[in-house]
């Protein structure tokens, strides 16, 4: 995954004012291009929420109804599991997509010409069939991850995987009945990982901490469209975790401090009410005090994650990919600060390329 750091700036000299969106769909052995193929639009999904990334479109014109058959090479590429690659931009292109075909649909309908319906999902896609138990015995997470991660790139729908060290449980990681997709969300919880799909690379690492940002926007010159959400729902000021250990003897660990989202103010500084407000659980997978302390921190900064939501839309900037920090600017401090980026949409039509996101955030 990419860590680099843009300005608007440079992006619109590099993309000549963002005049030209172009596209190309690579689609088994066949490319499609927005200037040659009948396609209405193109959307491409990129998810840091835990939720496959994926692109869809639909070709149109290339039915020959006089020999009632799909004209060219379109059905001979458009398969189940056949690799789908999307570059998209202007006149420079950048990797959007990088999966496989799940789904397309031959449509005849009596209000239009007969078209195809395509359907793409990325890697975690594949992971979503694997139901293999795992006993890991003193193996280490993080080669557990890169594991269940790399059954993808074995099978041609991921190029590479990125691991983060994921440190700090020392009880042996077990999976029984539940696919590889859900299991790797499941100890994301538990390690504040994020789970996602870029560019062919299946990253599973502590996103939310790297706080550097991606880009900045200026509310008023950069957004077409733009919407913030603050609520205290599902807030607490602290977090205990209870456990055993190896001897079965009880342990705790207290998280109070939000640690994720940049400066400003969480909830329980917002509202001092809200600083005697505990969330007590009590977990199987703890050992130690310490580890008590960090599932603490990790489900605090989750919980706090949900006091800023929402959602925007810019001209399109391929560079704009989820599990970062979007930083927007501005005369207003009510909008201004650092969000993180939980999905990124890039929309193509025929006349425009637009990039929608969603958002979140800890701090006000």
């Amino acid at each position: 995954m990419e860590y680099a750091s843009y300005k608007y700036s440079d992006l619109a000299k590099k993309y000549d004012n963002f005049t030209a969106p172009a596209y190309e769909i690579h689609l088994g052995g066949m490319t499609l291009r927005s200037d040659q193929s009948k396609i209405a639009s193109l959307e491409v999904e990129l998810a840091a929420d835990g939720t496959a990334g994926g692109c869809s479109f639909a070709v149109e014109g290339m039915y020959d109804a006089a020999q009632s058959e799909w004209a060219g090479e379109l059905l001979e590429n458009v398969t189940l599991g056949a690799k789908l690659v999307v570059n998209g931009g202007y006149v420079r292109k950048k990797e959007l997509f990088y999966g496989y075909v799940d789904d397309y649909t031959l449509d005849f309908s009596p209000d239009g010409a007969p078209r195809v319906q395509i359907t793409g999902i990325d890697g975690l896609g594949f992971l979503m069939s694997q139901r293999e138990p795992c006993y890991a015995g003193q193996r280490k997470a993080a080669d557990i991850v890169r594991e269940i991660l790399n059954k993808s790139v074995s099978a041609g729908f991921a190029k590479k995987v990125s691991v983060g060290q994921l440190q700090g449980f020392e009880t042996p990681l077990v999976k029984e009945q539940v696919d590889d997709w859900r299991f790797l969300n499941l100890l994301g919880q538990r390690y504040g990982a994020t789970l996602m799909a870029v560019g062919g690379e299946l990253i599973f690492d502590t996103l939310m901490d790297q706080s550097k940002t991606i880009l900045t926007l200026t509310m008023g010159q950069n957004f077409q469209r733009f919407q913030k959400r603050m609520s205290l729902a599902h807030q607490v000021g602290q977090v205990e975790i209870f456990g055993r250990d190896v001897n079965q003897k009880a342990i705790k660990g207290t998280a109070s401090s939000v640690t994720v989202g940049g400066s400003g103010k969480s909830a329980a500084q917002l509202v001092p009410a809200f600083k005697n407000t505990v969330l007590r659980e009590y977990s199987e997978f703890v050992r130690t005090q310490e580890e008590c302390r960090k599932l603490a921190q990790v489900r605090l900064n989750g919980i706090a994650m949900g006091l800023i939501s929402g959602e925007g839309q810019c001209v399109g900037i391929p560079e704009l990919t989820p599990g970062r920090y979007l930083e927007i600017d501005g005369s207003d401090d009510q909008v201004k600060g650092l969000y993180f980026l939980t999905k990124v949409r890039h929309l193509f039509t025929q006349e425009n390329y637009q990039t929608a996101f969603e958002f979140k955030g800890a701090k006000l």
